[in-house]
């Protein structure tokens, strides 16, 4: 917000760069301490699920800190607020535009985006989008609409577009599918969501994905991860497709016995950016 200068200060230039940003809609970016507008940073949009706002779902997911512990400017914005008094994204017929207001977030969070990219040094390669639940179905679609400048998306407990044929990236974008086997609200194995609306599954979702960026390999099993603390050992085998182009993945870590609101240990936050950092856009 600007500040009358007082007292002699000096005011603010009137191009200088914003943390304010989304008018009706308001968001304030964090930033990493001592920005030198020589360097390239990431930008990382993180969209929360139904009913939750975005500072909870920083919280939840352990990256309230990303700003500092990564050097990143971060978006955690709130989508609109529906007749129960609930946030949610109008992310796909299946999930969670349930009043049918049409609200277009793919305008909001892209403007965000764009308006974030104009102002301030980020890095186009690393342009991230990491969404929960609805949030998830949320990074789907952006990426699907946005991939001219989202490079990476991390989903958990979300889906790929109920309609496939909806989905035309224009670029590939590197997709994290992140979903436990015991989620009851967005089934592992996918089903109904909405009346008359199936969300695919987690192998589904990826398959998906994969058959968008062209891959040509099949997907194979990796390293075991422990992630959630309330499990015990290392609960979450990863996988990856094979033969995706350059800046394209389609992954997936499937979490035994995991729920739709999983309780992460601390090593869940770092295992995280670790890929992302692995899948900056060529």
């Amino acid at each position: 917000m600007a500040l009358a200068a007082c007292g002699g200060g000096t005011p603010a230039a009137p191009d200088a760069p914003s943390t304010s940003l989304g008018g009706d809609r308001f968001v304030e970016l964090q930033t990493p301490p001592n920005v030198d507008a020589s360097k390239r940073y990431p930008l990382v949009v993180i969209l929360h699920g139904y009913g939750a706002t975005g500072i909870l779902q920083q919280l939840f997911l352990g990256m309230r800190d990303t700003a500092e512990q990564h050097d990143a400017f971060v978006l955690a914005p709130d989508g609109m607020v529906d007749s129960t008094g609930k946030h949610f994204w109008n992310a796909d017929p299946a999930c969670c535009d349930f009043d049918k207001s049409g609200v277009d977030d793919v305008a909001y969070l892209g403007g965000l985006i764009d308006q974030v990219m104009a102002q301030w040094p980020i890095d186009p390669k690393r342009v991230i989008v990491i969404g929960h639940s609805n949030g998830g179905f949320m990074a789907y679609r952006l990426a699907c609409a946005r991939a001219d400048v989202v490079t990476s998306i991390g989903v958990l407990a979300g889906a790929a577009p109920s309609t496939p044929s909806s989905c035309t990236p224009s670029q590939p974008v590197a997709l994290l599918h992140m979903h436990g086997t015991a989620d009851e609200t967005i089934a592992y194995g996918g089903g109904p969501v909405a009346p008359n609306v199936t969300a695919p599954g987690a192998i589904a979702s990826v398959a998906q994905w994969a058959g968008y960026l062209g891959c040509t390999g099949a997907r194979a099993d990796g390293a075991t991860l422990d992630l959630v603390g309330e499990l015990p050992g290392a609960e979450t085998t990863t996988s990856s497709t094979g033969g995706c182009p350059a800046g394209g993945a389609a992954d997936l870590w499937t979490i035994a016995g995991g729920v739709h609101e999983p309780t992460f240990s601390p090593n869940f936050q770092p295992a995280l950016w670790t890929w992302l950092d692995a899948h900056a856009r060529p």
